[in-house]
């Protein structure tokens, strides 16, 4: 039996014979699984040295679909090349597929996280109503904007050239019995939701866009069929015809390769 290494270079193999220069295990790939890169004729795909052998299939079919995406359409944004009838139902499988390949135990911290924020946020803002309305919040802040703590409405720490020294000012540092404290919390608080809040949208549009969902959907294909198909049988279908037929010479070869390797 031929060992997974020995499959995994002729896929390498294969690919650089596409003039795609591969580096497997060698560098992080800027913090992902595997990344591809384009600069005009030059293509690359590197895997990152934390994935396992075993798993590097699906990482190479993944930054391989990107290669291909790229070469029919360098916006990333068109999928016609593949799916001819590209609708919201195919849109939703897509979209399953992706669901079912995100990592969880990746995911679950930011929304903890968050969840944790924003019970911290109504307590400090039941603690601070407790003395003030919250029409007045408006006030407290006018008055600490007159405070050298006005610093501590943008930032939890902040070192400031004040004179001819530098002055450190820190939430962590104020009298925790002071309603600026409370204020200065809670805006700290919600400075740390909104970070959450944006971290979370950048993620959508990156699950969620074009290039991602055909990529992962092109992963399932060549590492779990039967999984797609469960998932999602629609586009189960459209690769099947387009593999079939030839209709991306790209995607056949691959499969191709894979099913003599593997």
């Amino acid at each position: 039996m031929v060992s997974t290494r020995n499959c995994i270079n002729g896929l390498v193999e294969y690919l650089e014979s596409l003039n795609i220069s591969v580096n497997l295990a060698k560098n992080k790939a800027r913090g992902n699984k595997g990344f591809f890169f384009a600069k005009g004729s030059a293509y690359r795909i590197d895997i990152s040295k934390i994935v396992d052998e075993e798993a590097v299939l699906s990482v190479l079919a993944h930054e391989f679909a990107h290669f291909v995406h790229y070469s029919y359409d360098k916006t990333l944004e068109s999928l016609d090349f593949i799916f001819e009838n590209f609708n919201d139902e195919i849109l939703e499988e897509l979209i399953s597929i992706t669901v079912e390949l995100i990592p969880k135990n990746g995911i679950k911290p930011v929304f903890d996280k968050k969840d944790e924020l924003k019970t911290e946020i109504k307590v400090l803002t039941n603690e601070l109503t407790k003395s003030f309305d919250k029409s007045e919040f408006n006030n407290i802040e006018k008055k600490i904007k007159k405070t050298p703590l006005k610093y501590l409405l943008k930032y939890d720490k902040v070192k400031v050239f004040e004179g001819l020294s530098f002055k450190f000012y820190s939430i962590d540092e104020l009298d925790t019995n002071s309603d600026f404290y409370l204020f200065l919390k809670l805006k700290s608080k919600q400075r740390a939701l909104n970070r959450i809040n944006a971290k979370l949208n950048r993620l959508n549009k990156y699950y969620n866009s074009h290039t991602e969902l055909f990529a992962r959907s092109f992963e399932m294909y060549v590492t779990n069929k039967k999984l797609l198909m469960e998932k999602a049988p629609r586009v189960c279908a459209c690769y099947d015809n387009v593999i079939s037929k030839n209709k991306v010479q790209l995607l056949t070869d691959f499969v191709k390769k894979c099913e003599k390797l593997f």
